[in-house]
């Protein structure tokens, strides 16, 4: 659950320490975990190193903060006679007519629960239901994905890949970096009850150029991990650097017999089998629109994919990158073979001067009966949530 400032005005203004969650249970009313993230001017978590400009004053809830929480510790509806031990209510947020979560004022009782355990000096990452392992000095280079339910061996997952590249001054002296070159130093990093947020950022050098500064969050969640990437194009570059690509893709471990879907292939899948014998698939233009993908191991663990992009940036021609070759090397590599290589590839420069995308990676024990399309419908739906301040309420007049 995530809520902004905007959504929450009984409460704007207010000091974030003399705010938090609560919901009924056993008849009373108890503290959950929630997290409160003050956002700078470029729908990203600020924190004071990136440059960027906080939206609002510190440490009051305004501007676009927002209120985080799990959707599993909602509880009933509150009798109206109802009142916590210390303190008020501000706002009833209703999730559905049994979830309900009370934005409470001055109670000083928290919950000690965690959903993320993020480690940035050894880069392990652990929830209830993955471990994600890093490599500390470079976010881009996985070392090893686990989940609670997989019934493979090993590590799910290879590594992360990224790669930059165009041609300098024509298309034919093309320049290509990867992992190695891209890579992010961190200039700040919080971890919360919800999320942990790293804030990194590369300067891109192509032939000696400096294209450009990325400035990436990874923010890893109980469930899925996220990557919010921001770039400012300068118009010299944009001239001067031919037919630029960027793609960024998640490469198996020998997850031979999985099957792969995307939209165009919502009830025809392909399976990995080592041989790169699926052209049609491979390299298929995806709507932006729909450009989920799909990744079933049939051991009992999902990855979906999803793409994001604001309104502006919806017509820059994406294409999928899908390498099925037991054989072939494509570092960085801990495993031989692309078992499989699957992601995007974004193609060209957007109309206008910033680049802003966000790739999301859910994680699941399986499709949970649902056929393909329906399934990435729903685990990538946002969840409506109605916001009932309690100073319009009858009860509380």
């Amino acid at each position: 659950m995530q809520l902004s400032a905007s959504q929450l005005d009984a409460a704007r203004g207010l000091p974030l320490a003399d705010l938090s969650l609560m919901r009924v249970e056993q008849g009373m009313l108890v503290p959950v975990a929630y997290q409160f993230d003050e956002m700078s001017d470029h729908e990203m978590v600020w924190f004071e190193e990136s440059g960027f400009d906080r939206l609002g004053e510190p440490n009051v809830l305004d501007g676009e903060d927002r209120l985080l929480a799990m959707l599993t510790d909602a509880g009933p509806k509150k009798p109206a006679t109802l009142t916590p031990a210390e303190g008020k209510v501000l706002a009833e947020l209703e999730v559905a007519n049994e979830c309900h979560f009370y934005l409470v004022k001055g109670n000083r009782q928290r919950s000690k629960n965690y959903y993320v355990s993020h480690d940035t000096a050894t880069g392990q990452t652990r929830t209830a239901l993955y471990q994600l392992d890093v490599d500390p000095d470079n976010e881009l280079n996985w070392r090893y994905l686990g989940y609670r339910t997989y019934q493979g061996n090993g590590s799910i997952i290879d590594t992360l890949k990224m790669r930059m590249s165009a041609g300098v001054l024509s298309r034919f002296t093309r320049m290509t970096l990867d992992n190695h070159n891209l890579r992010p130093q961190m200039v700040g990093h919080r971890v919360g009850p919800i999320r942990s947020v790293m804030h990194l950022r590369t300067r891109v050098v192509l032939a000696g150029i400096p294209v450009m500064t990325i400035q990436v969050q990874a923010m890893r969640y109980a469930a899925h991990y996220e990557a919010h990437t921001y770039a400012k194009v300068p118009e010299l570059y944009r001239a001067t650097l031919k037919e630029p690509e960027v793609s960024v893709t998640v490469d198996g471990n020998n997850q031979q017999g999985a099957t792969v879907y995307t939209h165009n292939f919502a009830t025809d899948p392909v399976t990995v089998n080592g041989v790169p014998d699926d052209a049609s698939f491979a390299g298929q233009p995806i709507s932006m629109a729909e450009n989920w993908i799909l990744f079933d191991s049939n051991k009992d663990f999902t990855l979906l994919t999803e793409l994001t992009v604001p309104p502006a940036l919806m017509s820059v021609p994406l294409q999928l990158i899908y390498e099925d070759d037991r054989e072939r090397v494509v570092e960085p590599e801990q495993f031989q073979g692309q078992l499989p290589n699957l992601g995007y590839m974004l193609k060209g420069w957007p109309e206008q001067r910033e680049l802003r995308f966000t790739v999301s990676l859910y994680f699941d024990s399986g499709m949970r009966g649902f056929p393909a399309d329906r399934y990435a419908d729903e685990r990538a739906r946002d969840v409506k949530i109605q916001v009932h301040p309690y100073r319009l309420r009858p009860e509380n007049t």
